[in-house]
């Protein structure tokens, strides 16, 4: 048996493991892969012919090789086994040597018995740059991180890099001509691979010597990281309270997956698979990176957001003519749906008003029907606000919408305009008029009569209405009282201008869908309070069995301690004050409208974190909060020391890599001193799903073993607390 070289195609058709079977794949279609061979499992290294096989195939590949493994236990799609194996760098390209490093990688492969273990044996490329990048569906930036030289300090962990992400380029694109020269080879070496391997998730390791960039290995991605995106709170700060109910808030974050179903079904290739909603120091922010990459994969100019959404653009970038050409028949699709929308909005104003009509009999099914109410709601508002962007934009550039708009009369401004006969009265009756001055609800039959028809049309409305724990107008009327005595006629009867009849036929395309918008959300209003009624009959319900120490308390808790409830679990007055000053400690926070992930909330609100000692920001890997006891360590422990337990030891370590698997399912969560997201150990953190933040930068003395800390995997936050459990100085936001 002699050794296989890459490209040759015959390593593939030996049956070898995915990591040389994809070198060889892709050298084959013309990759920039360094030279290099396989020694196929099994045979002697010490047989004659193999020995001279190995000599001449390593000719070519010049004074120094790299030794590597590739044994059928890697790169699969379920585990990488990152780093578990031998790799032996810059070995001197003779057959002693090279024969004994194999040798050497081969025998690491014997914990795994059952594998095949072939050996790579590659050129060794004189690396300027060298890293890992990440390409993953759901993005249109690849996430790199780069070393100077060769990439083996990186993927140990041992050196975090920088991280940078980088636009991906596809068929017949070519890379911004701004980027520096490495950049555009690794964007055009990445153009290949998605060309010969798909559009898929990979985890690339690459080597740029200055004039190529090289590939220098192709594995599926096992565990994603957690991508430092930008958020957004523009619409939601439109409709939701400052700092929404614990309820509302879980509600809207619970909803993230399906609040995103119209696009999926419009064409499931997009990004729309990705957390859509987060919570940040408890207000749903919605995720503008997604939404910047959905029209980015249509080629469609970013700035739309601004028109949609609301806010400003995450990246401004300007249509893309070859993927609307290439994006045509998902565009075509859209605009359907959108031409369509006013229809589909009728629908689903039954649809709505059907899920709050029926059996709520508990809070698993009456919060089931809020969910779905809500998610039918903003499906079809964000698709009816697509379809009228177009022609609104052109009646503000005509200078005819204002016009337009005044002529039109929806459920909102109906609702002011029906309050017209109750002014009158008061205007004309002094009594009527004292009790609304004094905010008090006239006795008068006749103001009483036009009440009730007003409260039986627009009760169920309300302040901050979206969240389903405010008051609607019939249960707190002072706003509406208020209003009466102020009410002016908002009727516009001038007749139309020419510019007006010019672009009526504009108007007509831009009227349906936003009358149809405020149709449905007044019909899911409706719904939202016939919810929210019996919401309070079932706390009520709790309260007298003694599930619940007050009725309001309902609008506390999360929707799956609401459930909770259906199985007898029961909630304490002490928990409850404790749930209410957390709120009040996130009331505090006064957030910008725009946050990335890994933002220091205390810091972007203001709130003092005093002067950092003891709270430590780093690269978050996993979600997930453990609050425990501190283990540091510089070498994988043998065991816990007396008095830890695995439930609260959060392990706190320099750099990890493969052989601190053992370790890692001793203890609650790992935080470690320096490391990059794509390292090994961090692949191996995530796929292990332990909560786990890299690259804290150096604890010193701040944080040693035994002190209490709170790990918050996904803020990327490790702080000390002291024993009393008071941050020092800043505690992270539960």
């Amino acid at each position: 048996m002699t050794a296989h070289p890459l490209g040759s195609g015959r390593v593939v058709a030996s049956g070898a493991g995915a990591k040389a079977a994809n070198l060889d794949r892709a050298a084959a279609a013309g990759i920039d892969v360094p030279n290099g061979f396989v020694v196929p499992d099994g045979v002697a290294l010490d047989d004659t012919s193999m020995s001279w096989s190995i000599a001449a195939a390593s000719i070519s590949l010049g004074p120094t090789v790299a030794v590597r493994s590739a044994f059928s236990a890697e790169d699969g799609e379920a585990t990488a086994m990152a780093g578990r194996f031998e790799t032996e760098l810059g070995v001197e390209n003779v057959e002693s040597a090279v024969i004994a490093a194999v040798e050497r990688v081969r025998a690491s492969g014997e914990v795994v018995p059952s594998a095949r273990r072939d050996v790579l044996v590659m050129q060794m490329v004189k690396a300027q740059r060298a890293g890992v990048l990440f390409t993953e569906q759901q993005f249109e930036d690849d996430l790199v991180n780069v070393v100077s030289g060769l990439a083996d300090s990186l993927v140990s962990g041992a050196e975090a890099g920088e991280e940078l992400r980088l636009a991906k380029v596809r068929w017949l694109e070519r890379p911004d001509k701004s980027l520096p020269p490495w950049q555009q080879r690794l964007a055009l070496l990445m153009r290949e691979v998605r060309a010969e391997f798909g559009e898929r998730e990979w985890d690339i390791e690459w080597a740029d010597d200055g004039e190529t960039c090289w590939l220098v290995q192709l594995r599926p991605i096992t565990a994603a990281p957690r991508r430092n995106e930008t958020f957004t709170i523009a619409n939601h700060k439109e409709i939701l309270p400052e700092l929404p109910s614990v309820l509302m808030a879980s509600l809207v974050e619970s909803s993230s997956h399906d609040l995103m179903s119209f696009y999926r079904d419009i064409d499931p290739d997009l990004p729309v698979d990705r957390p859509f909603i987060e919570s940040f120091a408890g207000r749903p922010y919605i995720n503008l990176s997604q939404l910047t990459d959905l029209l980015r994969r249509l080629g469609l100019p970013t700035a739309l957001l601004a028109d949609s959404l609301g806010g400003e653009p995450e990246l401004l970038v300007g249509p893309n003519p070859r993927r609307l050409l290439r994006s045509l028949p998902t565009l075509i699709k859209l605009g359907f749906a959108q031409l369509t929308s006013a229809g589909r909005a009728a629908d689903a104003e039954k649809a709505i008003a059907e899920f709050a009509a029926a059996d709520l009999a508990d809070f698993d099914a009456t919060l089931g029907a809020l969910r779905s109410c809500y998610v039918e709601l903003v499906t079809q508002m964000s698709s009816l606000a697509t379809a009228m962007t177009g022609p609104v934009a052109i009646l503000r550039l005509t200078g005819s919408l204002e016009n337009h708009l005044r002529s039109q009369r929806t459920p909102g401004t109906r609702m002011l305009d029906d309050l017209a006969p109750m002014a009158a009265l008061a205007r004309s009756d002094d009594a009527v008029k004292a009790e609304l001055v004094a905010g008090r609800l006239p006795t008068d039959p006749a103001f009483a009569r036009l009440w009730d028809a007003w409260v039986a049309q627009h009760g169920h409305r309300g302040v901050f209405e979206s969240d389903v724990a405010r008051p609607r107008f019939a249960e707190a009327p002072a706003p509406i009282l208020a209003s009466i005595l102020s009410h002016k006629d908002n009727s516009h009867s001038s007749s139309a201008g020419l510019k007006d009849r010019l672009t009526w036929p504009i108007w007509f395309f831009a009227r349906r869908p936003m009358a149809a918008r405020e149709q449905i959300r007044w019909s899911a209003m409706r719904s939202f309070g016939i919810i929210r009624a019996r919401l309070l009959a079932l706390a009520a319900e709790a309260v007298a069995d003694g599930r619940l120490p007050e009725v309001e308390a309902v609008w506390d808790l999360a929707i799956d301690e609401l459930i909770g409830l259906d199985c007898g679990v029961a909630f304490s007055a002490e928990q409850l004050a404790e749930r209410r000053a957390l709120v009040a400690e996130r009331a505090e926070h006064r957030l910008p409208d725009l946050v990335r992930r890994f933002d220091d909330l205390a810091e972007l609100s203001g709130t003092s974190s005093g002067d950092g000692s003891g709270v430590f920001s780093g690269v978050s890997l996993t979600t997930g909060e453990v609050r425990g006891v501190a283990l540091r360590c510089a070498e994988p422990p043998a065991g816990l020391p007396d008095g830890f337990d695995a439930e609260t030891t959060v392990l706190v370590a320099r750099s990890v890599d493969a052989g601190w698997v053992p370790s890692f399912g001793q203890v609650a969560g790992v935080a470690v001193e320096i490391g990059g997201d794509l390292s090994h150990g961090s692949i191996i953190l995530r796929e292990l799903g332990l909560p786990a933040v890299t690259n804290l930068g150096e604890i010193g003395d701040e944080i040693l073993t035994g002190d209490q800390v709170v790990l918050d995997a996904g803020a990327g936050r490790l702080v000390r607390i002291d024993p009393d459990g008071e941050a020092e100085p800043g505690d992270v936001d539960a």
